[in-house]
């Protein structure tokens, strides 16, 4: 949710099977006065958090997904799914994409994805990712026009990008609350049965400095959106994006 095999891969597996630490930075203190300086270099790998927080904010045990190594480098670490409907949809459904990007100067790119250790429990997979671009600036006006397609996208009945399989997805619940945006996106198979299966995640972005916060939380699979409440699949995916966020704001 590299190509789709990355972000979009442990969801399709969970499909399939029906049912079915990373960089940690240290604490840096800013200086009273000054005005917050742009995160860049390997401090933006620093915003991702370890094992230990993840477990703690969403309650249950997660392993490092060893399938899919953490990444650290340039623009070239965002994905190329390809293209999703209706236009403008793509950022809700797939994390970290070129194609939202592009207008931007992108600057450095962390990503690292997470499973659940146990069985059972309520998520089976989480991504995390930071991109850093120039400024303060660009990252507030990359995120205004995210926010605003996010709820132009709500209630969206969208085909997800790339692969072989028929998935469709449903974004619904789309929030914005301060320097946040969330959605939960109901994924399936493509299919005119209204009850069949999807498997609920949420999605969020946030801004904080000069960087953007993507966060996706998988949830094992419900029988219809209805069984769980409005926004109750966003709160996991906020409040990973809210530890992020004050990570970048101990680091600058």
């Amino acid at each position: 949710m590299k190509h789709l095999s990355f972000l979009m891969g442990p969801l399709t597996i969970v499909l399939l099977v029906a049912g079915c630490a990373v960089a940690i930075g240290g604490k840096a203190t800013p200086v009273a006065g000054l005005a917050p300086r742009s995160l860049g270099g390997p401090a933006v790998d620093h915003v991702l958090l370890g094992d230990e927080a993840l477990s703690r904010i969403l309650k249950q045990p997660l392993d490092l997904d060893l399938r899919f190594p953490p990444q650290f480098g340039g623009a070239e670490e965002l994905q190329n799914a390809g293209t999703a409907l209706p236009d403008g949809c793509l950022g809700v459904v797939a994390m970290l994409q070129q194609g939202v990007y592009e207008s931007s100067d992108v600057e450095e790119v962390a990503v690292a994805a997470w499973r659940h250790a146990n069985r059972p429990a309520d998520v089976t997979d989480v991504r995390e990712g930071v991109v850093s671009l120039p400024t303060a600036a660009d990252a507030g006006a990359l995120f205004a026009t995210f926010s605003r397609q996010w709820q132009e996208c709500n209630g969206a009945q969208t085909s997800l990008p790339g692969g072989v399989f028929r998935l469709k997805g449903k974004i619904t619940d789309v929030q914005v609350a301060d320097s946040v945006v969330a959605a939960t996106v109901w994924e399936g198979w493509r299919s005119p049965d209204p009850d069949s299966v999807s498997i609920p995640a949420g999605r969020a972005i946030a801004v904080r400095g000069n960087c953007l916060i993507e966060v996706e939380v998988d949830f094992f699979n419900s029988p219809r959106p209805s069984a769980h409440g409005p926004g109750e699949i966003n709160n996991s995916a906020i409040d990973v994006a809210r530890a992020m966020m004050d990570r970048i704001g101990a680091l600058i």
